[in-house]
């Protein structure tokens, strides 16, 4: 949530030139996501996008925030999950046969422009770049110990896109965006790992989203699928963890004010 933070605090900054802007727009809204990662989660998401557009410009400034949580835990696969044992004594063993679980969370914030942005009665394009941070954690846990691992990743780059605005009683737009994160950054908790690992990448790979919303009025809804590609990390005196992708499909119903 620190870089959702530095990112509202940094649209902060660069909005205030525009407190005389023309048009200002405000759409909150709340969803559902179905994550499959390692598991195959709900969450439920809170989301709000703010956007200011200058008198006589097609351009449009926005920030976009997001949190979601899972409504409900997983089961894990044991065969395909590994965890540290305790060293000592006075830590709580699990017991081989023990169910585990998993919890996902995570939030992500976006700050960008669009262009050809304007009032037509006929469909046009227009391009979007913005800077997008995302992050997503997996928290492993038992019936009779509440906390056991936890893994998170923070992705923080580049996004790109372009997308379309279709006119009438019902506004269409459909986006295609590509993600390319310049930095990431993973790190591993847990009971038995010691210290918190963190682990810094550059090597990342490109990570898509595409979005479809519909508008009437002050009330839309958008659905919106992602394929994101989290990296890998290796510790010797730890646990490694392998890269994996995260496929997320979401809905959300906006209210502007």
């Amino acid at each position: 949530m620190k870089y959702v933070k530095n990112l509202l605090f940094i649209f902060i900054l660069i909005s205030s030139p525009f407190a005389k802007a023309q048009l200002i727009r405000l759409e909150a809204g709340i969803g559902a996501t179905q994550i499959s990662w390692l598991e195959h989660e709900a969450t439920a998401d809170l989301n709000v996008q703010l956007s200011i557009q200058k008198k006589q410009s097609k351009r449009k400034f926005f920030v976009a925030l997001k949190a979601y949580g899972n409504i409900h835990r997983s089961n894990v696969d044991r065969t395909k999950y590994t965890f540290i044992e305790p060293n000592n004594s006075y830590s709580t063993r699990i017991n081989s046969n023990e169910e585990l679980f998993s919890n996902y969370r995570g939030s992500e914030a976006e700050v960008g422009f669009m262009w050809n942005q304007k009032t037509s009665t006929l469909p046009y394009f227009y391009p979007i770049l913005s800077l997008y941070s995302k992050s997503i954690a997996r928290k492993i846990s038992t019936n009779s110990s509440h906390y056991i691992e936890e893994e998170k990743y923070s992705l923080h780059g580049i996004n790109a896109g372009i997308g379309v605005v279709i006119p009438g009683k019902i506004e269409t737009t459909i986006q295609g965006q590509i993600f390319e994160p310049i930095l990431r950054d993973i790190t591993l908790y847990g009971n038995y790992v010691g210290v918190p690992y963190s682990s810094t990448s550059t090597a990342n790979d490109l990570s898509y989203k595409g979005k479809i919303g519909f508008k009437k009025a002050k009330i839309g809804a958008l659905l919106s699928y992602e394929i994101l590609n989290l990296g890998a990390a290796e510790n010797k005196n730890s646990k490694s963890i392998l890269a994996s992708q995260v496929n997320s499909l979401s809905i959300s119903f906006l209210y502007e004010f």
